[in-house]
């Protein structure tokens, strides 16, 4: 891999599982009403037991928790821009779904200081990964209840923000075409099975990448505001969701055989060895190609090509995992 700036950096600590303290971390407060989004379709409604068990846990620790259940796509953005905006709001808003269900919430709470919290139960959960974050019933309440409020940049594709990644070319491909049905039965099978279909019709594209006003081609492009993609996969070491900046990895080489061999070395972690992958830093990146194709954003397709990302000028507040004592 060639990384084209020695401006990156990781926190101060080196560990790239750790979570870096930022300027906008506030100290724990006590949380007295909490508000869940919970969406039931995460995860293939497989994980409604987690749910029950940390509503059971939260009000034994004296916590008034409401229980919203999504009704229709962009319901999770809304409610969130509803509790951000009510000033006897709630002390904190809960996440219950997958990453597709986060970005609509971090969308809605934008801006605010209502902070977020995370009960993951979707497919990859990668935010929560992200974070350090443990998926069972006790590790989510203690963060919900003792974790610190921590800001988060966020990136923006067009009009939605992105906590974690946008990219085009075949992921975006992949997340256009995947079965939600299927989904929601078998979970990461049915991304296995789009990203099969997906190659088997897989065409040559070009995408031009302007990075901070330098034009370069890809033949994939994901830009990453995290270093974690599709669980804990990493494709940009040095990006941190704590710190503002955005980092492009481009997959130059086209090719069928190659996207394989670029998923090859994803999985296997030797991707940043591999001289026909870079990731360049930036703030401001525009993509196009000359068509219309998807742009997938933390997980599902939130916009059209052609994009403008950048730094958004908005965060959130996040709620993370109390360090060890």
């Amino acid at each position: 891999m060639r990384t084209d700036s020695a401006a990156t950096s990781k926190n101060s600590t080196g560990d790239p599982e750790a979570a870096p303290e930022a300027q906008g971390d506030r100290s724990p407060a006590a949380i007295r009403r909490a508000l869940i989004i919970f969406n039931r379709n995460a995860g293939g409604g497989r994980k409604v037991a987690r749910l029950e068990e940390v509503v059971a846990l939260l009000r034994e620790a004296g916590v008034d928790v409401e229980v919203h259940e999504t009704a229709f796509a962009g319901d999770a953005q809304q409610t969130a821009a509803d509790a951000k905006t009510i000033g006897s709001g709630p002390d904190v808003v809960i996440c219950a779904g997958g990453d597709g269900t986060i970005n609509e919430v971090v969308n809605g709470l934008a801006g605010g200081n209502t902070p977020l919290a995370l009960l993951p139960i979707g497919t990859a959960n990668v935010l929560a990964a992200e974070i350090g974050l443990e998926t069972d019933p006790q590790s989510v309440v203690v963060t919900i209840l003792s974790g610190v409020s921590t800001q988060v940049h966020l990136g923006m594709a067009n009009d939605r923000y992105f906590a974690l990644m946008a990219g085009v070319g075949l992921d975006a491909e992949v997340v256009a075409t995947v079965d939600v049905k299927l989904k929601r039965r078998t979970g990461k099978l049915a991304y296995a099975l789009a990203t099969a279909k997906r190659w088997a019709a897989y065409r040559n594209h070009r995408y031009r990448v302007t990075i901070d006003g330098t034009v370069h081609e890809a033949a994939s492009a994901i830009v990453a505001n995290g270093h974690y993609y599709a669980g804990k996969f990493i494709c940009a070491e040095d990006a941190r969701i704590t710190e503002p900046g955005l980092h492009v990895c481009l997959f130059e080489k086209p090719g069928r055989w190659q996207a394989i061999y670029y998923m090859m070395a994803l999985f296997g972690g030797f991707l940043d060895r591999l001289n026909t992958y870079r990731v360049i830093p930036g703030r401001v990146i525009s993509v196009e190609n000359g068509r219309e194709g998807p742009v997938q954003g933390d997980g599902d397709i939130i916009t059209r090509l052609p994009v403008s990302m950048s730094v958004a000028a908005e965060t959130i507040f996040l709620r993370m995992p109390p360090k060890p004592t």
